[in-house]
């Protein structure tokens, strides 16, 4: 396997944190970053701590806009928001997964139409999510009827496909590719789970794509999915509930027009595939994991149970949840975003 290495800065394109300085002339003589090619794949390993790069990106103190009303008209009400996106024009599209609508407000958040309904007709909704946009065009995948709908601001309905079974069973939004394709993944492979076992379990996943059409782009390959607890009730035999473990690894993935990213939480890596679903880079930090301690696990749990009005659940989400083993570490993402 031939291997070739240079040493410089890596541009991290379309992550949020990780950006790296572009290159000045006072620039540091120690390299900041070293890439290797090995089968036709780059590694990029970032060198030093990440808390000495300032982010790119900043948040103002006050929100710009504010929709949204407890009280007064219904459009203004909101109930399982279940996505948004700021059109061209500065139009705000929103996904009201409560009501089964699709809702258009304008650049200053007045509201301008809505459509959509419950039901399982042409122009309705049981169970929507947005999966991405094509410039103005909403994509609103229904994971109840397994189909994308198309909705724009002026044409209304302007696309209804069914998605192909290849693409997957559970259609778990993750973003839009370039051309209107949409990934979806990181739901549960039950497939591929195998025998559970009492304690520690990671599930499969796995990322496709789907052309607006609704047949299989790409298959961006079988992944760890997320880290889940079983145990047997006692007199009761296995826990038929698995149980996401607080802190624990769960897949983190986001789509830019021209990547899809994908990190598992095993360690500081993120993967980079092509929209055709070849791996082509590794983007990896050198990092020194954070201890997870009883009393991350104890402010966790009281913040689980402080919206229940009823004492009684409350005790049993305890109970249940308190039991939990928690891992060592952290893992090292929250969650990844692209633009």
């Amino acid at each position: 396997m031939k291997r070739s290495e240079r040493t410089g800065l890596a541009t991290l394109l379309g992550m949020a944190g990780i950006l790296l300085p572009a290159c000045q002339s006072d620039a540091p003589e120690a390299p900041r970053a070293v890439v290797q090619d090995s089968a036709g794949v780059e590694i990029v390993l970032n060198l030093g701590p990440i808390t000495d790069v300032p982010s790119g990106w900043t948040l103002t103190a006050e929100p710009i806009l504010s929709i949204g009303s407890v009280e007064g008209d219904e459009a203004l009400q909101f109930f399982g928001i279940a996505g948004a996106h700021r059109l061209s024009d500065g139009r705000i599209g929103v996904v009201n997964a409560g009501s089964r609508e699709v809702r258009f407000y304008g650049a200053g958040g007045g509201h301008l139409v809505t459509m959509g309904r419950r039901g399982g007709g042409p122009e309705e909704f049981e169970a929507p999510v947005m999966a991405g946009a094509v410039g103005d065009t909403l994509i609103v995948v229904d994971r109840a009827h397994h189909r994308l709908t198309f909705v724009h601001p002026d044409e209304g309905f302007v696309g209804l496909v069914r998605v192909s079974d290849e693409v997957g069973g559970f259609l778990n939004p993750v973003g839009t590719l370039a051309g209107g394709r949409s990934v979806f993944g990181g739901a549960f492979d039950m497939r591929r789970i195998g025998e559970l076992r009492n304690g520690m379990n990671r599930a499969h996943t796995y990322y496709r794509s789907c052309n607006p059409d609704g047949s299989l782009a790409a298959d961006f390959g079988d992944k760890a999915g997320a880290e889940f607890f079983i145990r047997d009730l006692e007199g009761a035999g296995q826990d038929s509930r698995p149980a996401l473990i607080p802190f624990g690894r769960v897949p983190v993935a986001t789509a830019s027009p021209s990547h899809f990213f994908f990190a598992d939480q095993g360690e500081w890596e993120i993967e980079v595939h092509a929209p055709d679903g070849t791996l082509i880079r590794l983007i990896r930090q050198e990092w020194e994991p954070e201890s997870v301690t009883i009393e991350h696990g104890e402010r966790y749990l009281e913040e689980m149970v402080a919206g229940e009005a009823d004492p009684e659940q409350a005790s049993r989400l305890r109970q249940y949840f308190g039991g939990l083993p928690l891992p060592e570490h952290f893992p090292p993402f929250g969650e990844l975003q692209s633009d």
